[in-house]
């Protein structure tokens, strides 16, 4: 018995210790190795390459430099380490393109900007790069108390966001070159509505159009949430409100029909006689071995 645990245990590790090799075992052609990002490394192409990474990279690699990936066999690289950024823009886009093991392929999830956005938003992490990143020519005084205020034109539906902070004299003032994130609410998620040029102007402000087409509850009502993209600057600063702007209708809420993911009064006919059929047949069971029990009992008492 002791020799076949650890027979099995061996042939474990050899599967895992394979299965971690084949996932390693890139192969980047030499002709990839020597594509070049062809945006540069702007605070807005970072900004826009972190949005892209928080939606498809973080759940496994976690945030880069923290090393905080998801446990899996093999581990997940940290995309901000030294250890990863020391390979070519080519050889990343080619990994994100083609995937390989439990990495998914991004070759139709992801357009090309999008790809090369993330490696972008990466290379701000790479010490050997920083030199390379092109910052916008906007120095904001020194501030307290950032807020951000909403102007609401209903009949145009157009919302107009006003970052401003406190300055050491007292007074107010606009933070400009600053993303936002106009975030609507959704049943499963937020569904983003800022649009690609989401920066604030030297006032501070920035105008964005609603969808016409938007669908809102039955009173055209939806809940949106403003707030700063980069968290780094300000920590986080956000603004919620109800708005009355969307397309009146009346949704229909996935959780009331007969799904797997409904509620028990609105689970699939045949999960719930599965479970009612499986709870008669555990009871039937367990009823039939005691009266057998009882049985043997009565006879034993009669001999």
């Amino acid at each position: 018995m002791k020799n076949l645990s650890t027979i099995l245990a061996t042939l474990v590790l050899v599967f895992a210790f394979m299965n971690s090799a084949s996932a390693e075992d890139w192969k980047v052609s030499a002709t990839a190795k020597k594509k070049l990002n062809p945006y540069e490394l702007s605070k807005k192409n970072i900004s826009t390459g972190k949005k892209v990474y928080q939606t498809n990279c973080k759940s496994c690699h976690g945030d880069p430099t923290k090393a905080n990936m998801l446990p899996l066999v093999p581990a997940p690289a940290d995309l901000g380490s030294q250890n990863f950024l020391v390979q070519s823009d080519g050889e990343i886009y080619h990994k994100v393109k083609v995937g390989k093991g439990a990495m998914p392929t991004f070759e139709k999830t992801l357009n090309d900007e999008s790809k090369w956005m993330v490696i972008a938003y990466l290379r701000s992490f790479d010490k050997n790069k920083k030199k390379a990143v092109v910052t916008k020519a906007v120095v904001n005084p020194e501030v307290s108390d950032v807020k951000i205020e909403l102007d609401i034109d209903s009949e145009h539906k157009k919302l107009k966001a006003h970052l401003t902070g406190l300055k050491k004299d007292g007074k107010r003032a606009g933070l400009e070159g600053i993303e936002l994130s106009f975030l609507i609410k959704r049943a499963f998620g937020q569904l983003d509505i800022s649009g690609e040029e989401a920066y604030t102007d030297a006032k501070g402000e920035l105008l964005i159009q609603f969808p016409t087409d938007l669908p809102g509850d039955r009173e055209g009502q939806v809940d949106l949430t403003i707030k700063i993209t980069d968290e780094d600057e300000y920590g986080v600063i956000e603004e919620k409100r109800v708005l009355s702007i969307a397309v009146p209708t009346n949704p229909k809420n996935p959780l009331d029909e007969r799904a797997m993911w409904g509620t028990r009064a609105n689970a699939p006919i045949w999960i719930i006689a599965s479970y009612l059929l499986g709870v008669i047949g555990i009871w039937s069971v367990i009823f039939l071995v005691l009266f057998q029990v009882f049985q043997l009992s009565k006879m034993r008492t009669k001999s």
